[in-house]
This record gives C-alpha cells, sequence and structure tokens, in this order.
C-alpha cells in the first residue's frame, strides 16, 4: 500500500467515522517520516487547508513510543477547526474525548532552521493565546502502532477555539485555571501548569523538533500544546469551559446530523 492509498483510506474513514483495518500497519508505517509523509497526503486531500497542529511527545518517555527523540504533532485540518460556541454531530465521531487546552497563534512563520530557537524569538512570533477544546478521535484501532496513530492526523476529530488573546503577555500562563461544566452535571478542574509547567515550552518545543509535514508553521495557524484537563466522553448536551482571562468556549453535542 502506498502512502497515498493509506491517506485516503483515513480520510474516507474519517468522513464516514469509522475504524480502517490496516494490515500490516507496522511495516508500512516505520518512523516519524514515514508517518508525516501520510499527514502531507491528507493535507493535500483536503486542499492543503493546515489550521494548525496540536503537539504531543513532550517527554523522552513519550518519545520513545515513536521511535523519536523529539516532539511531534499532528495537523489540525480546517474542515474540522470551528469556533465557539460549536454545534458537533456525536454521529461524526468514533471514540470521542473532550480535552482543554492552550493554544497559541501564530503572527509569523517559523521555519526550521540548523539553530535552536530561544523563548524570546518564539515569543515575538506569536500573535496571540487562545483557548481552546479538541475532540480527540481516533480511526485506527487502540491496538495499532502509535506512529500509525500519528499519521492518522495524532488522533484529532475536531477543534473549537475561542477569540485571540493578543495581550497574552500580561498573563501568568504557567496558573491558568480551567474548568469545564456540562449541562449534565460533569465537571472538570484543570490548570496550563499540566503541560510542562507551563504551555509556552510546549510550542518551544515543538519549533526545534522540525521538519513537519506541508511546509512546517506557518502564519496564521494555531498551535495547541495537549489537555489541561482529564478527557471525558461528551455526551448528548452543552459543555462549557471557563479558562479565566482567556475567555469562556461552549460546545453543544447533538445527536441528529448538524447542516453545513
Amino acid at each position: 500500500m502506498s502512502t497515498a492509498d493509506l491517506a485516503a483510506k483515513l480520510a474516507q474513514a474519517r468522513a464516514e467515522a469509522r475504524v480502517v483495518q490496516i494490515e500490516n500497519s507496522s511495516e508500512l508505517i516505520v518512523s516519524v517520516d514515514d508517518a508525516y509523509r501520510v499527514q502531507s497526503e491528507l493535507a493535500a486531500l483536503a486542499d492543503g487547508d493546515i489550521r494548525g497542529w496540536k503537539v504531543t511527545a513532550l517527554t523522552p518517555q513519550d518519545q520513545s513510543k515513536f521511535s523519536s527523540s523529539r516532539p511531534v504533532a499532528g495537523i489540525l485540518l480546517d474542515r474540522y477547526v470551528h469556533r465557539t460556541p460549536a454545534t458537533l454531530a456525536l454521529s461524526q465521531f468514533v471514540t470521542p474525548l473532550l480535552e482543554c487546552e492552550i493554544a497559541f497563534l501564530l503572527g509569523a512563520d517559523l521555519p526550521q532552521r540548523s539553530t535552536p530557537y530561544a523563548r524570546c524569538e518564539i515569543e515575538v512570533a506569536v500573535e496571540a493565546v487562545v483557548a481552546a477544546m479538541e475532540v480527540a478521535d481516533s480511526r485506527v484501532t487502540a491496538s495499532a502502532p502509535d506512529l500509525m496513530k500519528l499519521a492518522d492526523s495524532m488522533g484529532n476529530g475536531a477543534f473549537v477555539v475561542g477569540e485571540p488573546v493578543s495581550g497574552w503577555r500580561g498573563l501568568d500562563l504557567t496558573d491558568i485555571a480551567i474548568r469545564l461544566k456540562a449541562d449534565n452535571g460533569e465537571r472538570q478542574n484543570g490548570n496550563s501548569a499540566r503541560i510542562l509547567g507551563d504551555p509556552f515550552l510546549a510550542l518551544l518545543a515543538l519549533a526545534n523538533a522540525q521538519p513537519l509535514p506541508a511546509g512546517g508553521l506557518k502564519k496564521g495557524q494555531i498551535i495547541t500544546t495537549g489537555t489541561c484537563t482529564t478527557p471525558v466522553k461528551p455526551r448528548e448536551g452543552e459543555y462549557v469551559a471557563d479558562f479565566g482571562p482567556l475567555g469562556e468556549l461552549r460546545v453543544s453535542f447533538v445527536n441528529e446530523p448538524v447542516k453545513i
């Protein structure tokens, strides 16, 4: 099976909200580069509309799952990114989990380079901080190799963004309390400190972990840094996430299809 064939299977499975069976998956994707080639094909199938990236494997222990010594990232395709308040159909997902995250909006490109970026250089390139909720999902089996999960957009199902906060430099990003509540009574509390003690460090790590698929980090893209709350399985109803100084996000899950 070619890289293009695998990408087509994953894209079709995502469109149909089902698990795709990939034979010999551990032989098809044997490196991060292989997984990234599939992501590039997925981006091409979506007309190249990459809205951003989700970074993961921020610790050596997690990096070892990908036979890597650096963080890795999954693409966020534009068609699956929504502004708050959003309404999503549960039927468009396979095994969804709702997560609250801190994301960064780039105001400048961050190309691959031989000299590592310093924090001050990344700060200049960040236009705004954005509160976000990801619906993590997967079109491959739970037992699939981690590299195959990376090829499958690192398990992105949908992404909901709030209003960009351009005055973020006056905020303490190391201590943003997050409260998630649902109208069915579910509640979760989290904090930005869950991401390396400072989610900005995840962005810095990714900038220095290139190359990435499809040209890498570009102006206007959003980089999300991982969940600050314990993931919850969404049910029908509205979920509201309070990010304090970063604002409030709302997403409603419904059982019937959502008209676009």
